[in-house]
């Protein structure tokens, strides 16, 4: 194992990067509807029916995918399945919620402690890349079947997907009001570095054939964007 994959690997262990663990915390949250009483149980069945659902989609789509299907790829009776997800809809906002948090909660935990503004700003693309890679599988799903969500969800998918943009938003801003980046819109500028880092799950192989990996496309992109941002603030200088 390479130390790439040994930072990788404690980066999974240190904030819960796993499925059993986001099912844990799935099955905790108060909108949970899972009617399952033993939280083991529960957690590891609804492993099993997400598991299921990124292997369906990703092979014959979301929307193709019955809970029938599902149901027998997972393991459960229809009547089981319906103990966890009444429908097609909630399963996907399930997905949705945990994943949006937990990108969330990752960054903001590793930006604890951190002020000065390059600092935060190439660990916070770290630790966005980081997880994405660790949960490669669920980013995917979540952009590929955000439309699956009802009109409300899909504004609420938004807001929380925004979250994440939010923080960089908040690093570029705070780079210039201590003149170390330029008068640039900052959040236009977290939304394009949001896109190159959302390239990496969704064009993944494109990325390997060029030779790149989780930390040189993160070198790239960090030298990139704090290219274009201090280029802003030298072009102010006085």
């Amino acid at each position: 194992m390479s130390a790439r994959d040994d930072h990788l690997k404690q980066f999974v262990a240190d904030h819960g990067l796993d499925t059993a663990s986001l099912c844990a915390a799935i099955v905790a949250a108060d909108d949970s509807q899972i009617s399952v009483r033993s939280a083991d149980v529960a957690r590891d069945n609804l492993a099993r029916i997400i598991e299921s659902t990124l292997r369906l989609a990703n092979r014959k789509g979301f929307a193709a995918m019955t809970l029938r299907e599902l149901a027998g790829a997972s393991g459960l009776s229809l009547g089981g399945l319906y103990a966890y997800i009444g429908s097609k809809n909630e399963l996907a906002r399930l997905i949705q919620r945990r994943i949006s948090l937990t990108l969330h909660e990752v960054m903001q935990a590793e930006l604890d402690g951190l002020s000065d503004p390059r600092e935060r700003l190439a660990c916070a693309i770290r630790a966005h890349l980081m997880t994405t890679e660790a949960l490669r599988e669920w980013f995917f799903f979540l952009y590929m079947e955000a439309h699956h969500l009802d009109v409300d969800e899909r504004r609420q998918a938004i807001v929380m997907e925004r979250a994440s943009e939010d923080i960089f938003t908040d690093i570029i801003r705070s780079g210039q009001q201590n003149s170390v980046y330029g008068p640039c819109d900052p959040a236009v500028a977290a939304g394009l570095l949001k896109a190159l880092l959302q390239d990496w799950y969704l064009k993944h192989g494109k990325h390997a054939e060029r030779g790149l990996d989780l930390d040189r496309y993160g070198q790239l992109v960090t030298r990139t964007i704090e290219a274009a941002l201090v280029a802003q603030a030298e072009e102010h200088a006085p």
